[in-house]
């Protein structure tokens, strides 16, 4: 059986290199610019030539005759070895809607819309919780907007209709010099927080416990996840969701207990999050602070003279004499129209007064879910 060659055209070059390389592939760069793949010993191995890059004339046959030689030597069909290989550059969350939802393997346009906004929204949520150890957030970080953007909406699945999201991560390889391999990335972060959260309230619905995730959201989901994640569950005639996450096997399973599939329904389970929610947005009441000084730093990796250049949150550093903890340093990330008032203040030493959650320090202080921004 041979692969057609629009299943071909989905392959891509970079992640079928990856591919082969986590399989054990030796890896050898040739003179023509090709690139060799040996499996095996050497009196036996099984060879794949690859162009270096998908411009190469020949790129869509030489990735079609690898498919054919994995099929093959994995006794697998095409598709699932194609499905295999895309896998490689992301992790996978597929979501499964009820049978009551569908007609003819259809769903209606509304209902389609509002999951996948709910579903970005979602993964924004666990990537901030993942940069930002808050209970809650009132503006999520330009960061983690961006890594929700850069997600991708893959093919929808028959059975019980689907949505597959593609999380992208970088490959995980160990540069020269290096002893072990890299840390994980925000996304692989993201997502693995995400199945830890989703494995809380998995324990919370079963035992009718919000609390459960109220304690554990400093691994698992904040209030504005589990907000969006009961929104998903009440998505108009949905009434529940099955969640299954597939991760990349080139970073590893992570340690996040039994194989990640989740299905939360209705009524109790929207209740529980909707629970938990309310009860972490009043976790931090008692760090709620006003800090007044002078901005000594100011952290941006864009130009700061045009506005509209500016996306998402940047950072700066106040100086603040406090009652509780004499002279300390303040990190807060303010949005693009405050953060050039803060340019402007750093220039002329003003003073400036901003609300928020008090964080304890790692290298700085932190002031969280900041609002009130004033010029002094």
């Amino acid at each position: 059986m041979t692969s057609e060659p629009d299943d071909i055209e989905r392959v891509p070059l970079g992640s079928l290199k990856r591919y082969l390389a986590t399989a054990g592939w030796r890896r050898q760069a040739l003179r023509s610019g090709l690139e060799l793949f040996a499996l095996g010993p050497d009196d036996d191995e099984i060879e794949i030539l690859l162009p270096g890059t998908s411009q190469a004339r020949d790129a869509q046959v030489r990735i079609g005759q690898a498919v054919r030689t994995l099929t093959a030597l994995e006794d697998r069909d095409p598709a699932a070895v194609i499905a295999a290989i895309r896998a490689i550059s992301y992790d996978l969350i597929k979501s499964r809607l009820p049978d009551s939802v569908i007609r003819h393997d259809t769903i209606k346009l509304g209902t389609a819309e509002e999951f996948i906004r709910r579903m970005a929204r979602l993964l924004a949520a666990s990537a901030h919780a993942e940069l930002h150890a808050s209970a809650y957030f009132t503006r999520v970080d330009g960061v983690a907007q961006r890594y929700a953007d850069e997600c991708r909406f893959g093919h929808t699945f028959r059975g019980s209709f689907g949505f597959t999201v593609e999380s992208p991560v970088g490959p995980n390889t160990i540069m020269p010099g290096e002893a072990a391999p890299p840390a994980p990335p925000l996304e692989r972060r993201t997502v693995q927080r995400l199945a830890r959260g989703l494995r809380l309230i998995e324990g919370a619905i079963a035992r009718e416990d919000p609390g459960e995730i109220v304690r554990g959201y400093e691994a698992g989901l904040n209030a504005n996840a589990c907000e969006e994640l009961a929104a998903l569950v009440e998505v108009p005639h949905a009434g529940e969701v099955r969640l299954d996450i597939v991760f990349s096997p080139e970073w590893g399973m992570p340690d996040v207990g039994a194989a990640p599939s989740f299905e939360i329904r209705h009524a109790l389970s929207a209740e529980i999050m909707r629970e938990a929610a309310k009860a972490l947005r009043h976790s931090d009441e008692e760090r709620r602070r006003t800090i007044v000084g002078k901005i000594r730093t100011l952290h941006s990796n864009e130009n700061p003279s045009d506005l509209f250049s500016i996306s998402g949150t940047q950072d700066v550093i106040v100086e603040w004499d406090s009652d509780e903890h004499g002279m300390i340093r303040v990190r807060v990330s303010l949005p693009p129209e405050e953060y050039l008032q803060a340019v402007d203040a750093h220039k002329t030493g003003r003073m400036v007064s901003i609300h928020g959650e008090l964080k304890p320090p790692g290298r700085f202080w932190r002031l969280e879910n900041p609002r009130d921004f004033t010029l002094l």
